[in-house]
């Protein structure tokens, strides 16, 4: 008899977790999709689009470089206005120095999305890459820009030449020039000068006293 009982229960015991087990499970993916919708989405990233400088050779002995530019923009492809644009130079082996011998350059985008690094120096002969990243918020994007050091060949930009008024060649020349012309004027001056008073001294007429003495 008490093992009958104790089947019983058993039995008993088995039926309500049956019955109670669907209703558990049923709850559970509740639960689940209650914290999914929770969670809030990824912040969108950033695109940072090289416009200059990748591939760009910059000169050691003419301690010339290619400054890189870089785009920032959105997930919808606009331009990012005022993000936060960063510049970093390698530390080690060939690479390049900003000024005051900075490794790192920050700046803001314009409202084209547009950021420039300043022209730097090269160091050491080889290729490098900068890395450049974007932040606008929670917004974070990043990219590299890939140059070569070398110690005798250039890629870039014409170098300007010197300006004209900043030679002083010229001004010598002009000023050689001008002051001949003023020594001309004067000679010529007084030359003119002179024969004027010859003439006006050979056309002059003396009164005296008796016949008129022409001279």
């Amino acid at each position: 008899m008490r093992a009958s009982g104790a089947v019983r229960l058993f039995l008993h015991a088995v039926l309500v977790f049956r019955m109670a087990a669907p209703d558990c499970l049923a709850q559970s993916p509740q639960t689940s999709a209650g914290k999914s919708a929770s969670i809030e989405p990824a912040p969108a990233a950033l695109a940072v689009v090289v416009l200059e400088g990748n591939n760009a050779i910059n000169s050691i002995p003419l301690l010339r470089s290619n400054a890189p530019i870089v785009e920032i923009r959105d997930e919808n492809d606009f331009p990012v206005e005022g993000a936060v644009v960063v510049f970093t130079m390698p530390e080690q082996g060939p690479s390049g120095t900003f000024a005051g011998g900075q490794k790192v350059f920050s700046t803001r985008s314009d409202s084209h999305g547009q950021a420039a690094a300043p022209l730097f120096t090269p160091v050491a002969a080889g290729k490098f890459e900068i890395k450049v990243t974007a932040t606008a918020g929670s917004r974070k994007g990043a990219i590299v820009i890939g140059q070569t050091n070398s110690t005798g060949e250039y890629s870039g930009p014409p170098i300007a030449r010197k300006p004209l008024y900043k030679k002083r060649l010229p001004w010598v020349l002009a000023g050689a020039g001008v002051a001949a012309a003023v020594i001309a004027v004067v000679l010529i001056n007084r030359k003119s000068s002179s024969h004027s008073a010859t003439t006006a001294t050979q056309n002059t007429i003396t009164i005296a006293p008796g016949s008129p003495i022409f001279h």
